[in-house]
């Protein structure tokens, strides 16, 4: 018996010529001949089945490794207060941004402006509820990272309120995160604070709270840390890989971290897939 008779080698799996007389496979040299036709067979029957088996945990695999972000308007379902306010965090493209804010907010084109070019700060005071939901909407159209924040709020609360974890710190760390504005932090239940690398910074901080992640991190030619906010709102799914996590976002973008370990890899992965 030939193996054009099989599309995959019994031996060694892998998709043979067809209609080829042929009595070796030319991947595993391995050969048979007609006296082995049901011993083949069977062998090619577990050769499928393992393929398969591979192909399923593999996608298993990938599937543990991926987190998808949840519907925009559910994040928006829960809201139960009359007032809500809004503090602009981050946004890659301001002028954009502004251009979408002018046509919506009910201010001068010279507030927008001062209050985008001055990211964090406080954009929205108390509006009702129905006009947040209007405002968040232009706000991820413009692919900018908010908190939004029910009824009144502490504007000037300090560290160690923000920073649950802030005394486990170590000392460097707490020291940068001291050098960084106050609003970048408000509004936010942070959750886990991890080092990382991000592009050429060797030295990087991501924190992760219950509505952004935030890498914030500083270039060898940078004399002050700068930040990059991620909504969650902005984003497609998270990527597990390696010692990195990617995030990609609705538009294709994607933005990569590395970890120093891989525990702390597991940790920042898992504290996601629990918020979201």
């Amino acid at each position: 018996m030939t193996y054009s008779a099989f599309k995959y080698c019994p031996f060694c799996g892998e998709e043979l010529p067809q209609n080829h007389m042929m009595k070796f496979c030319p991947f595993c040299g391995k050969k048979s001949s007609l006296n082995d036709k049901i011993a083949l067979e069977f062998a090619q029957h577990e050769v499928i089945k393992e393929k398969t088996l591979s192909k399923n945990v593999d996608q298993e695999q990938k599937i543990k490794n991926e987190i998808y972000m949840r519907d925009d308007t559910l994040l928006l379902q829960h809201m139960d207060d009359e007032y809500y306010s809004i503090i602009l965090k981050y946004t890659a493209d301001r002028m954009n941004l502004i251009k979408i804010l002018e046509k919506i907010l009910v201010r001068s084109a010279f507030a927008v402006r001062l209050a985008v070019d001055n990211m964090p700060s406080l954009i929205i005071y108390k509006a009702k509820r129905e006009d947040i939901v209007n405002l968040h909407i232009a706000f991820v159209k413009g692919q900018a990272s908010v908190s939004i924040i029910p009824g009144a709020f502490n504007n000037n609360p300090s560290l160690k309120e923000l920073f649950p974890m802030f005394d486990k710190l170590n000392i460097q760390m707490r020291k940068d995160i001291e050098g960084l504005p106050m609003e970048l932090w408000i509004g936010d239940q942070i959750t886990n604070v991890f080092p990382i690398k991000y592009g050429e910074s060797k030295k990087g901080i991501l924190v992760i709270t219950n509505k952004n992640i935030y890498i914030i991190y500083k270039y060898a030619v940078m004399t002050e840390f700068r930040w990059l906010v991620i909504s969650y709102t902005l984003l497609l799914k998270v990527v597990k890989e390696n010692k990195s996590l990617e995030f990609i976002y609705k538009n294709n973008k994607v933005e990569r971290i590395e970890f120093i370990t891989n525990r702390e890899l597991v940790e920042a992965f898992e504290a996601i897939e629990h918020i979201v």
